[in-house]
């Protein structure tokens, strides 16, 4: 069992490595990779009420319409390579040229 100290701790350490947002179009939930991926580094990190909060800004700038149904938060390793340190699938939210969506991603530490 945590306590709430450690549970703070595991957060603030997840907020600190988090430097990118991505989102996909599979949604496939044993997928170990974001399919057709879109990265962002527009993102805002905070605690709020034992819970990392996570807000990014997610934008499709190419052509026609995608439908994001997967978003992930990354790290970079020493080497400076992408590392996916959480993934979820969501409800499907489709992106035309020109809209940003402002997304919302809330993380807690639970025992078990």
């Amino acid at each position: 069992m945590f306590t709430s100290y450690t549970r703070e701790q595991l957060l603030r350490r997840l907020m600190e490595m988090v430097v990118e947002a991505g989102w996909g179009t599979s949604g496939a939930p044993s997928a170990s990779a974001l399919t057709n991926p879109v990265y962002t580094t527009l993102i805002s990190k905070r605690l709020e009420g034992g819970k990392a909060i996570f807000e990014y800004a997610l934008a499709w700038e190419g052509h026609g319409t995608r439908t994001l149904r997967e978003i992930g938060l990354f790290g970079r390793d020493q080497n400076g390579n992408r590392v996916m340190l959480y993934r979820r699938t969501r409800d499907p939210v489709d992106l035309e040229v020109g809209l940003t969506l402002v997304d919302r991603l809330e993380v807690s530490v639970e025992s078990v």
